[in-house]
């Protein structure tokens, strides 16, 4: 199955604009085939909105397995999406016969899901309700890539090595049609003498490698596959499986923690690890079976910075959850936009007691701005592995006004709907007083960094002028921003619309819905 990157509008590539302001008026937002809820679900997560004008702002992705409190006994396990007050406005059930690990989820492109679970992975197209099953099973990760438009995902396998038998996995891809194409064995990075001393167990077997998250980098052709049994991440080439470096515990990276002190450890037992620029990445630090110390028990997120010349690696920032957010297994941290990282504490032990999941949106000062907690005081909990914060569309920065007395121009910064590993392509027009002005193709950067638009401004008479930009992704979904300015280069006001994307009640276009008394509708009109 081809997953586009390319859009195209109509034959002209012209998009016209038709906004219609119904004042007092109220939208219902609704969906199709039932699997939207029209009314928030009664539920035992708890947000706060700390600092909710610091927040990112978008919906929450992410797979829950809901248990009883005391017993950790396995009720249910879905697929959700919420907003940022915790109500769900997207939900699925998947199968619960096995650990939570086992069911990665994540967008691959503006319409469809990725997600796998017991009997196979499969694909989930949000707006057509269409799941296509992708016929192999895996654990912890299933990664697309773009470029061959096949899947990487891990599989276990018990080994015996001197009449002792020990765990390793395979990195296993797969075409759409559920063809093994190729297969890497992590014991070609690792060995028996380099096990946890604490001896992790696996189906009674010593669980040696453990891999748990990959990251496919389509410019360098390699793979970056962490292992959490070893403490270490590795670079590889993926054409060839053969080892580029690796950092950590039994790396070949000079370690530097967050103080400049180096170490021989930097993190114990991580997951979720992301690359987020060309030298920098994140993971979750669960600190569990710490080799140094014991008994220290602080799960942490973590960026860290590379310089491959020198061979040096730094834990550049960090963020240390309170004692009763140690999480002891799963785990994640990401990046927004705005700087800010989205940490999931998802399974949280306190004083020997396991407790529901804590997830935190923190600043780069380790403030936090908004939280998602599992409370106590019911007999029920849930656990969440990782966890994504999206978009239903591409939006953009408040526009800044540059040069305003001479050469004058407007710039704004352009994201995609979420953290995206490739580049995704799709247009933006640019209107001056409900003219089209300015249209072009936009390649979106990846890992959410932003892209600058600028757009000169002619000689205009005194008076106020009205500016928009809208930008569409792969799927034909929209933003909307507009600036008013006068004549002599002011802006006066911005007309910042709230637009909330409802699926399955267009053919590939998202219909926005305004949260106030104004309804925006955006439609193409071919010529």
């Amino acid at each position: 199955m081809s997953i586009t990157r390319e859009f195209q509008m109509s034959k002209s590539g012209k998009l016209m604009l038709l906004v219609l302001i119904l004042s007092l008026m109220t939208i219902q937002i609704t969906g199709t085939n039932g699997y939207f809820a029209t009314s928030p679900e009664v539920q035992i997560l708890d947000a706060q909105n700390i600092v909710a004008t610091e927040r990112f702002e978008g919906y929450n992705l992410y797979a829950r397995e809901l248990m009883t409190y005391d017993t950790s006994i396995l009720i249910d396990r879905k697929i959700v999406i919420t907003d940022m007050e915790g109500n769900i406005y997207a939900e699925r059930e998947i199968s619960h016969d096995n650990s939570i690990s086992d069911c990665p989820v994540e967008f691959i492109n503006s319409t469809t899901l990725v997600y796998g679970e017991t009997g196979g992975t499969k694909l989930w197209n949000l707006e057509t309700n269409v799941t296509v099953n992708l016929n192999f099973e895996g654990h912890h990760e299933v990664e697309y890539d773009y470029l061959s438009e096949t899947y990487y995902t891990f599989n276990r396998y018990i080994t015996e090595i001197d009449e002792e038998f020990y765990g390793f996995d395979y990195v296993s891809e797969y075409n759409s049609s559920g063809d093994l194409l190729s297969s890497i064995d992590t014991i070609n990075y690792s060995n028996i003498t380099e096990i946890c001393p604490f001896e992790d167990l696996f189906n009674s077997s010593i669980d040696v490698f453990h891999a748990n998250s990959l990251v496919f980098d389509e410019e360098e052709d390699a793979i970056y596959l962490n292992s959490r049994g070893l403490n270490t991440f590795y670079k590889i080439d993926r054409q060839t499986g053969d080892l580029i470096w690796a950092l950590g515990r039994y790396g070949n990276f000079t370690l530097f923690d967050y103080y400049g002190n180096q170490r021989d450890f930097l993190w114990f037992h991580s997951h979720s690890l992301e690359k987020v620029d060309d030298d920098k990445f994140l993971l979750f630090d669960n600190d569990t079976h710490n080799q140094t110390d014991a008994t220290n028990q602080e799960s942490r997120l973590v960026e860290l910075t590379i310089d491959e010349d020198k061979m040096q690696a730094n834990v550049t920032w960090q963020w240390i959850g309170p004692e009763d957010y140690w999480s002891a297994i799963w785990g994640d941290c990401d990046l927004l936009p705005n700087g800010n990282k989205l940490g999931v504490f998802g399974y949280t032990l306190y004083k020997g007691k396991t407790e529901g999941a804590k997830i935190v949106e923190v600043n780069t000062d380790g403030e936090i701005l908004w939280s998602l907690t599992s409370p106590k005081e019911q007999n029920l909990k849930y656990g969440i592995y990782a966890m994504d914060r999206v978009r239903f569309a591409p939006f953009t920065s408040e526009s800044r006004l540059v040069n305003p007395k001479s050469n004058a121009y407007f710039e704004w910064d352009i994201w995609y709907n979420f953290r995206s590993k490739t580049n995704f392509t799709g247009e933006y027009f640019i209107y001056l007083d409900d003219q089209l002005v300015e249209s072009d193709t936009i390649i979106f950067p990846k890992y959410w960094h932003p892209k600058t638009i600028r757009y000169i401004l002619p000689e205009v008479v005194d008076g106020k002028h009205k500016i928009s930009i809208v930008v569409a992704d792969e799927g034909g979904h929209l933003s909307l921003d507009s600036d008013f300015y006068d004549g002599e280069g002011t802006t006066t006001f911005r007309l910042k619309l709230k637009l909330e994307l409802v699926f399955g009640l267009s053919l590939g276009i998202g219909v926005p819905v305004i949260s106030a008394s104004v309804f925006v509708w955006l439609k193409f009109f071919k010529k």
